[in-house]
């Protein structure tokens, strides 16, 4: 046989192989949302990726109906176990697919890809339903910043955003409860930030924040958490903010769970706010998401001579923030601070409206 034609025959053996080849994907190419499914959750929306999945672009058109979904599209079928699974669309390298309402519960589940009469070897996940979590984000310490991650399901991935522009204690449509020794914490009487009248428009489970935070909270914002010990948090997701519309319905909620926040040590703030100091971000993803509400954790004048520089930023978000942040401080405090301001850096639209409003706040109060 001359040397091309045998060249000829193995790019042919090879091009038949390749076509041959099974479905192939692993527990990492199967995601629910954004992420990699942690879970087969019956009635939810799963996406494979992987190799010899289905037909290539342009070899098999489809057009699938509404629910109920077909369990084969141009020759491609997946299996939850033994049950065929409806599916959304089907490529050589995607599958979406819906789990079945009646899949598995508990323990865990095979997903096999059967592409024209061959199948992919099984790959196994848990089975059932994944439930909201929270824990500290990294260790806590008494008079310092203590954030939340929550940890919701798949389908509600990105539903924790910071901040609201309800305020800087306003989580917006998230709701966090804490205690100690069983009893409710009382909250911060700072976190009032429609103390003159503040208004919120847009939609209230968003954020103004550029990408806003993934899933985190500044439990410090609503909680005096000054001494060190074990509390208990809970986190729910409503389906409107707590108070706008009577009471929301829940889409999410955490059990009570056990937070340790630890002893400072000495000069522990200290040491934080003169490294702030000597590196003061200017990026507004940064400041909105961790710089000024960590920030706010104790108002004293060392923490307010930082977040007034901000009332000058550009970025209008940040100067927002900045500005209902100074609810944590007394009214006699932020008037002396705000006029010292202008009198050293010029007019501000902001803070001559505050100093306006804490002044008509003010007669209010004296009018007998």
């Amino acid at each position: 046989m001359t040397t091309w034609r045998l060249a000829a025959c193995l790019l042919l053996g090879v091009a038949a192989w390749a076509a041959d080849a099974p479905p192939e994907f692993s527990a990492a190419g199967v995601a629910r949302g954004a992420r990699p499914a942690r879970m087969v959750v019956p009635g939810s929306y799963l996406t494979i990726y992987g190799r010899n999945l289905g037909p290539a672009p342009g070899q098999c058109a489809a057009d699938v109906p509404p629910a109920p979904y077909p369990v084969e599209i141009c020759g491609t079928r997946v299996l939850i176990g033994a049950e065929a699974a409806p599916l959304l669309f089907v490529s050589d390298k995607q599958i979406n697919l819906m789990v079945p309402e009646d899949s598995p519960v508990g323990g865990t589940v095979d997903i096999t890809v059967v592409y024209n009469g061959q199948s992919s070897l099984a790959v196994n996940l848990p089975a059932g339903f994944e439930k909201t979590t929270v824990a500290l984000d990294g260790p806590a310490y008494a008079g310092m910043p203590v954030w939340l991650k929550i940890d919701l399901p798949g389908e509600l991935g990105g539903a924790v955003r910071y901040p609201s522009g309800m305020g800087p204690a306003g989580f917006g449509c998230n709701e966090v409860e804490m205690r100690r020794d069983g009893q409710p914490l009382p909250l911060r009487p700072e976190s009032d930030w429609y103390r003159y009248g503040g208004t919120f428009s847009g939609f209230p489970c968003g954020t103004y924040a550029p990408g806003g935070a993934g899933g985190r909270l500044p439990l410090h914002l609503l909680y005096r958490l000054d001494a060190p010990g074990t509390y208990e948090v809970r986190y729910t997701l409503l389906a409107m903010p707590p108070g706008v519309a009577g009471q929301a319905e829940f889409r999410a909620r955490s059990e009570w769970t056990a937070i340790q926040i630890l002893p400072a040590a000495p000069n522990q703030r200290a040491g934080w706010l003169r490294t702030l100091r000597a590196h003061l971000p200017t990026e507004p993803a940064e400041l909105l998401t961790d710089t000024l509400p960590s920030l706010l954790a104790v108002p004293d004048d060392a923490s307010l001579e930082i977040l007034v520089g901000y009332l000058y930023h550009p970025d209008q978000g940040v100067r927002h923030y900045a500005l209902d942040g100074l609810f944590y401080w007394p009214d006699e405090t932020v008037s002396r601070r705000l006029n010292a301001l202008l009198a050293a850096r010029g007019p501000n639209e902001d803070v001559s409206r505050r100093l306006a409003q804490m002044a008509a706040a003010k007669r209010e109060t004296a009018t007998p």
